[in-house]
């Protein structure tokens, strides 16, 4: 993933709020947000893992963020707000879910909002795929490399534990509110 560093460029971002705090993808990489949606829970799935859903047929495995973003607690909610993201990790490419707690608007960030990810410190896993700060409003958001929230490995597992997932085939997501990109 590329942050908007380009001068006199903008890049369109996806924004969502987890824990009270505000982040930003790139919208490039949201293949559909869901809302309100039952996650299926995967017995002895990782601790990042949420669960999995069924969308078009697929099995997606779908991640809790919270703890991949330094929060101490996990969402036990039974329906959550999910978006659909497409990852690319030393060769795998993959469809995954990323919990949030609320999805924001689309907003453009160009260079001059953009700023460099802050070291989070040497032991923190965040500084792998915080790509940057990006100035919107009063306030800043975090901007995430969704392609580093997972390693190739954990990639692998999340699709084997989704695989698994007794996701009945009859009711697959059909969200309420699909925002179409």
């Amino acid at each position: 993933m590329t942050l908007a560093l380009v001068p006199g460029q903008a890049e369109q971002y996806c924004t969502f709020e987890l824990g009270g705090e505000h982040y930003a993808i790139p919208d490039f990489c949201v293949r559909e947000v869901l809302h309100d949606v039952a996650v299926t829970h995967v017995p002895s799935a990782p601790r990042f893992m949420r669960g999995a859903i069924g969308l078009g047929g697929h099995k997606i495995p779908v991640v809790d963020l919270g703890p991949r973003l330094g929060q101490a607690f996990c969402s036990t909610a039974a329906r959550t707000s999910v978006l659909v993201v497409e990852v690319q990790r030393e060769g795998i490419r993959m469809r995954i879910g990323l919990t949030a707690d609320s999805v924001g608007n689309r907003v453009l960030l160009g260079s001059r909002e953009v700023v460099p990810a802050p070291s989070f410190g040497a032991t923190v896993y965040m500084d792998s795929f915080i790509a940057g700060m990006g100035r919107h409003g009063e306030g800043l958001v975090l901007l995430l490399d969704v392609d580093r929230i997972l390693s190739a490995s954990e990639l692998l597992a999340a699709e084997e534990f989704a695989a698994c997932a007794e996701v009945p085939t009859g009711l697959l997501v059909r969200p309420k509110a699909l925002r179409p990109l």
